[in-house]
C-alpha cells in the first residue's frame, strides 16, 4: 500500500518504521529535514495514496485534515490523538460531514492491544460472581526532560493530554457499554493538578485515573509487586520515577467486592529484559493465590497495522473520532487550570455525534 505520513517527529517516525517493516511504500511530509516533500500538496499522485498519517502537532491537526481532504475528499485518514484541540472539535466535525466519502480514525492505541484485551477477558471472568469495588488506572513517567526540549507540550488539555485518552481506552474495556457511557458524562468527584481524577457515581464501580508528567507514582502498591529489577523497587518504594529515568509505570487494577484483584502491569521487566517494552502481565490475586500470564507484543504496531486494515475496509463516510473522550479531557484540562470543573463543549457537539461508547459513526450518506 501507499501510505502518506504527516509529520516524522518522534511519533510519526514510529509510524514510518512500523509500516515500512509491515512491507508499504512510505512517503514522508513534513516541514523539517528529511521529509520527502514540504507540504500535502507536493505529494505526487495524490489520488493514488491509500491511506495518510497525521502525526504532527495537536495544534496543527485540524489544518492538515483539511488540507488532505481538499487533495483527496476520499482519504482514509489515521489521526494522531488527540484529534485537535478543544475548541476545533465542531471544526472538525463540521469538516468530516462536508466529505462524506472520507474515513478517519483518531489512534487509539490501547484499544487495539493483545493484553489488554486478555486483562479485559480476565476481569470479567473474575467479575461474572463477583462484583467489581474499584478500578485503578495510574500511567506515571517523568517527562521533564521531554517538556524541556519542546515535546509533550500541551497548553490546551494539559496534564489529561498526554494520557487520559489511553486510561479511558483500558476503562472503555472493562466496563459495559452503557456504564462507560454515563462515566464519560458524570462530573468526576475529585479533579487534581498532576492528574487525579476520582469518580463515584451510584451502582458503578469507584474509578480512579491518576497520571503525573512529572513522575510522582500515585499507586505504588498495586502494581509495584510485578516489578523486580532493583532501580524500580527504589523508584517505586519513593514513590517518584526520578529526571530521566525510563521507567513507565503503567498498570490497570480492578478489586473485587471480595478483595480478590485483576491486575494489568505494562513493562515490569524493566531494569532486567532488553525488550522489556514489549512484554506485559496479566495477575489474578487473592489472599491466597496468584496467578500470572505474559503477553508479548508491540502494542503500538498491532494498533497501527489492525487500523490500517479498519480504514481500508471501512464503509466511506465512517469516522471514529472518540469526541466524548475528548470533552472528558478538554474538563479535566480546564479543572486543572482553573480549580473549577465545566464541561467546555458548544451545544451543537452534544447531539447526534460519535464517541459516545460507539465504534462507529457515520457521517455520509447511507
Amino acid at each position: 500500500m501507499n501510505i502518506v505520513i504527516v509529520g516524522i517527529g518522534m511519533i510519526g517516525a514510529r509510524h514510518v518504521a512500523c509500516f515500512g517493516r509491515a512491507g508499504h511504500r512510505i512517503t514522508t511530509v513534513d516541514r523539517k529535514e528529511g521529509a520527502d516533500h514540504d507540504r500535502v500538496a507536493d505529494v505526487p499522485a495524490r489520488s493514488d495514496v491509500d491511506a495518510w498519517v497525521v502525526a504532527t502537532p495537536t495544534a496543527t491537526h485540524l489544518a492538515v485534515v483539511s488540507e488532505i481532504l481538499r487533495c483527496q475528499p476520499n482519504a482514509r485518514i489515521l489521526l494522531e490523538k488527540p484529534a485537535c484541540y478543544p475548541a476545533e472539535l465542531g471544526d472538525l466535525v463540521d469538516l468530516v460531514r462536508r466529505h462524506p466519502r472520507a474515513r478517519i480514525v483518531v489512534n487509539d492505541v490501547y484499544a487495539h492491544s493483545r493484553v489488554v484485551r486478555r486483562f479485559a477477558e480476565s476481569v470479567h471472568r473474575a467479575a461474572a460472581g463477583d462484583p467489581i469495588r474499584k478500578i485503578t488506572i495510574e500511567f506515571t513517567k517523568n517527562r521533564v526532560l521531554d517538556i524541556a526540549n519542546g515535546r509533550f507540550v500541551d497548553t490546551q488539555y494539559g496534564e489529561a493530554g498526554y494520557e487520559c485518552f489511553h486510561m479511558l481506552s483500558i476503562l472503555r474495556a472493562i466496563l459495559p457499554a452503557g456504564h462507560y457511557e454515563r462515566y464519560l458524562r458524570t462530573n468526576p468527584a475529585l479533579v487534581t493538578p498532576e492528574m487525579r481524577v476520582r469518580t463515584a457515581v451510584p451502582e458503578l464501580p469507584e474509578v480512579e485515573l491518576y497520571t503525573s508528567s512529572g513522575g510522582a507514582i500515585g499507586f505504588a502498591g498495586l502494581a509495584g509487586f510485578a516489578f523486580s529489577a532493583s532501580t524500580a523497587k527504589r523508584y517505586l518504594a519513593r514513590s517518584i520515577i526520578p529526571f530521566s529515568a525510563e521507567l513507565r509505570y503503567r498498570f490497570a487494577d480492578v478489586e473485587l467486592v471480595s478483595g480478590k484483584h485483576v491486575t494489568l502491569v505494562f513493562e515490569p521487566s524493566y531494569g532486567v529484559a532488553a525488550d522489556y517494552k514489549n512484554e506485559h502481565t496479566v495477575h489474578v490475586r487473592d489472599a491466597g493465590s496468584q496467578q500470572r500470564v505474559t503477553v508479548s507484543g508491540n502494542h503500538f504496531e498491532e494498533a497501527l497495522l489492525a487500523q490500517l486494515d479498519f480504514l481500508c475496509g471501512a464503509d466511506e463516510g465512517t469516522a471514529v473520532l472518540r469526541l466524548a473522550e475528548h470533552r472528558l479531557m478538554a474538563a479535566l484540562g480546564l479543572t486543572a487550570a482553573t480549580g473549577s470543573f465545566a464541561w467546555p463543549v458548544e451545544p451543537e457537539l452534544q447531539v447526534g455525534l460519535p464517541g459516545n461508547g460507539e465504534e462507529l459513526a457515520r457521517f455520509g450518506s447511507a
